[in-house]
């Protein structure tokens, strides 16, 4: 049963480390970004400053605590070594309700320099005197880049939106040492905050599928894989399982076998038992009280009976049966 128990303690644990992986800050993607900005996207102080939008690309929720927002990555073999220090350039996202972003969500940061402002405004600001040209986003360790967008230096001359132009899409062989290949990202015709940067409408998924498969062939040799598939794991998890309380079963008859020749062995050596059981010690108890209770096989068939002294036997007086006169 213990093999049992380990089984299944093994595939509960599979789950949990599975579930866990999936919400992984891995799945963020700094989706876009303004970096002059003159009359477009205010914050909630109605001030019209740099925002960079984060998207969360998963179909879970990810919290985004602890990670860091910045503009210069200098620090960051420093930052991630034991007792690091963290460069002034680099802005720790706070702990916050709302920085569990949902699936497939947003979240705008602005670059203002004023970390007073709220958590959601960051303690650097991409204007000219800025060494570098893009932004980053770096794992809460301080040693993982998690992504990194490098704008045009003229966007800090003009009024444009920069990002991806399929919401988060990147390619991950192009994403090496904080380099990106060019055609992912592009100036935006209209700027899109906390929304998607895809403003062209789309062929729907049930009409992509009507055109792909006309008669529904596909599908239905989809869903019977899936059947199949799911019978085929129920069977093995069966065949597991009887394999494992099979080998429990023959381990415990095994174990019965081998203790019952030791006791064979044992009576045969002369080996007395002390113990008593049950019955014998009811019949030994009953024996003697029947002994000391002066019931006997034998008995000397003489009655006596105690005369009292005053009269001959009280039986037969009907004085003493008849109510006493009283006295005068």
């Amino acid at each position: 049963m213990k093999s049992i128990y380990k089984y299944i303690f093994t595939v509960v644990a599979l789950f949990a480390v599975t579930a866990t992986f999936g919400q992984s800050v891995h799945d963020l993607r700094l989706n876009e970004m303004m970096i002059k900005n003159v009359d477009n996207y205010a914050d909630e102080y109605g001030r019209h400053v740099p925002w960079v939008e984060i998207f969360n690309t998963a179909y879970n929720t990810v919290n985004i605590t602890g990670c860091y927002l910045t503009d210069d990555t200098t620090g960051l073999a420093a930052a991630g070594k034991k007792g690091g220090i963290i460069p002034s350039h680099w802005y720790r996202i706070p702990t916050d309700q709302k920085m569990y972003m949902p699936q497939r969500s947003f979240l705008i940061f602005y670059l203002d320099n004023s970390p007073l402002y709220g958590p959601y405004h960051t303690n650097f600001s991409p204007d000219s005197s800025s060494r570098t040209h893009y932004i980053a986003l770096i794992n809460a360790n301080g040693k993982e880049l998690l992504d990194l967008v490098e704008y045009p230096l003229d966007l800090r001359d003009t009024c444009c939106s920069f990002g991806y132009v399929l919401d988060g899409q990147r390619d991950a062989k192009a994403f090496k040492n904080g380099t990106r290949k060019s055609g992912e990202l592009a100036l935006l015709n209209e700027f899109t905050p906390n929304s998607s940067n895809e403003t062209t409408a789309k062929e729907s998924k049930q009409d992509e599928l009507k055109r792909r498969d006309k008669y529904g062939i596909g599908m239905a040799l989809i869903s019977m894989a899936v059947v199949f598939t799911a019978l085929i794991m129920i069977y093995i998890m069966l065949k597991i399982f009887n394999y494992v309380t099979r080998r429990a079963t023959q381990k415990s008859k095994a174990q019965e076998q081998a203790a019952t020749p030791a006791k064979a062995m044992a009576s045969k050596a002369g080996e007395e038992d002390d113990t008593v059981d049950g019955p014998t010690c009811a019949a030994i108890g009953t024996a003697l009280h029947l002994h000391f209770g002066s019931m006997h096989d034998e008995e000397s068939e003489v009655i006596t009976i105690n005369m009292p002294s005053k009269h001959y036997s009280p039986w037969a007086q009907k004085e003493l049966t008849m109510k006493k006169n009283p006295r005068r």
